[in-house]
């Protein structure tokens, strides 16, 4: 029968470490993750500086399209007087000519 080997609690993690990666290679995966990290903070403050740009960019409007529905509507407002007093200076006529 084969003979059993016991070993210490230190022993066996010093074998488990063994089995994991070397710790040059661990600080370098590290330092890629910090940079990855790093950029992706970067690229969400800027994806929410779009955003809210673009936000404050469809709410703002031009000083000249505030007044553009009232101006419309002064422009039917003069025809609309323009129009009815036309019919009533020619009514006024018509009736001057009639016999």
């Amino acid at each position: 029968m084969a003979e059993i080997t016991k070993l210490s609690v230190g022993q066996a993690l010093d074998k488990l470490r063994g089995a994991d990666l070397p710790t040059s290679k661990l600080t370098r995966l590290d330092g890629k993750i910090e940079e990855l990290d790093e950029e992706i903070r970067r690229l969400r403050a800027a994806n929410r500086r779009l955003a809210r740009d673009q936000k404050a960019a469809s709410i703002e409007r031009n000083p000249g399209d505030a007044n553009a529905g009232r101006v419309t509507k002064l422009k039917i407002l003069v025809i609309t007087i323009g129009i009815v007093m036309v019919i009533l200076i020619l009514g006024w006529m018509w009736a001057l000519w009639s016999p």
